[in-house]
């Protein structure tokens, strides 16, 4: 595996050339077009709730809960966020329902004390990890080592991310996770510990050390740099470049890290790809934890950063670069790869623009409304809705598994009468 500290510059470069001016969209949405997309909103967010209440006890006593949920779920992405038909064949195929599926029973026979939230923060990774599957040309299915990979996160980030463990014992917790990463042979001294080890021996016996050192150097890498994003809640004297690097470290090493998981192996342009693409998704991920991040005063390039004044341009700035980043994905040969490209690239815009329309005050009112002219839903609404449920995505994937849950109620009572 290449240098990492490479990659980070070249990225750097990369977002130092990406212009600020306002990008172009493919759509543009009148007020009547968005008023009839909250109407159906509605009316698809009344369909999944009827699926979890048990008024539905014939329909679902003969039926899997896919079969009633999944049309409706269709629905909502086609005719309210304009994902095309031949892309929702993609992440609605069978292939990627059934590993939804798989990691939730999986997960929750491994972390019964993991809540619905723990485990949707895994699966956004195992659908990466999927989609990663897919360009590759892979099966797309939940491998010993997808699945380990994946459920670390619920475990070490809650750890890292806890404002009740201090930052001596953060450091410890990292020091001893390395060396465990590592391979040596480290006694748990807690449940967290016992779990991650655990996680990272199913690693071990779908990669073995000798065989496949990149697989343990990306993992050394990711872990590396979530050490160091420690400095982001600590360090207030950090430049805007440090903080830079230091995200970008820690989100291109993440996915740097999903494909070696995946394949075991990978070829110096796709390393570059891979974290570029890591890279581009931490950035999102700061976008939408703005809120959280100021509060926590943890630096990012969007939150606690001294050169704020115009941060309308550093989003500009932001899609311009994703934009580039995603191309470069193209060195991957997969069969769907421009399908999956536009669908990626749909997926990403869609959530910064709803960002975007979530924490609008913190924007100039003309930049918000150029935006919005962009947006399915106007950014009015989606604060409404945003104030009623912390993540609409975490809601419908509880929605799903609450109705797989009352099915097997229901099939269970019908036993019993």
């Amino acid at each position: 595996m290449s240098d990492v500290k490479s990659y980070i510059n070249y990225f750097a470069q990369l977002w130092d050339e990406s212009p600020e001016y306002f990008p172009d969209f493919s759509r543009m949405y009148s007020l009547d077009e968005q008023i009839s997309r909250e109407l159906k909103f509605d009316e698809v967010y009344e369909k999944l709730n009827d699926l979890r209440t048990k008024k539905n006890r014939r329909e679902l006593r003969s039926d899997s809960p896919g079969v009633t949920f999944f049309p409706v779920f269709r629905n909502f992405l086609e005719n309210v966020f304009d994902f095309e038909s031949e892309h929702l064949e993609i992440i609605l195929s069978d292939d990627f329902r059934n590993v939804s599926k798989d990691f939730f029973y999986q997960a929750r026979e491994f972390g019964p004390e993991l809540s619905i939230e723990n485990i949707y923060q895994g699966l956004r990774n195992v659908w990466i990890m999927n989609g990663l599957q897919l360009m590759m040309g892979l099966p797309i299915e939940i491998t010993p080592a997808v699945f380990a990979y994946s459920m670390i996160y619920p475990y070490s980030d809650n750890l890292l991310d806890d404002k009740n463990i201090s930052e001596e014992e953060k450091h410890i917790f990292s020091h001893r996770f390395n060396e465990r990463l590592h391979g040596n042979q480290i006694f748990p001294e807690n449940h967290t510990e016992e779990q991650l080890f655990s996680l990272v021996q199913m690693m071990e016996e779908q990669y073995p050390r000798q065989d496949f050192s990149g697989v343990y150097k990306s993992l050394y890498a990711i872990q590396k740099g979530q050490t160091k994003s420690l400095k982001l809640q600590s360090d207030f004297n950090l430049d805007e470049s440090q903080v830079r690097d230091i995200c970008f470290e820690k989100g291109g090493a993440s996915v740097l890290a999903d494909g070696y998981l995946v394949a075991g192996k990978l070829s110096t342009e796709q390393e570059l790809a891979l974290f570029g693409y890591g890279v581009y998704l931490q950035l999102l991920d700061d976008i939408q934890d703005i809120k959280e991040d100021t509060l926590a005063n943890t630096k990012t390039l969007y939150a606690c950063c001294n050169d704020l004044d115009n941060p309308e341009l550093r989003i500009n700035k932001t899609i311009h670069f994703g934009r580039k980043v995603l191309q470069s994905l193209n060195c991957f040969k997969g069969t769907e790869m421009n399908k999956m490209l536009i669908l990626m690239n749909h997926s990403i815009e869609s959530m910064l623009i709803e960002s975007i329309g979530l924490y609008s005050h913190l924007y100039s009112t003309n930049w918000i409304k150029k935006f919005e002219l962009h947006s399915p839903l106007r950014f009015g609404f989606l604060r409404e809705k945003k104030s009623k449920t912390k993540s609409q995505r975490l809601d419908i994937f509880k929605k799903y598994f609450e109705t797989a849950q009352v099915k097997a109620t229901v099939q269970k009572n019908s036993k019993v009468i």
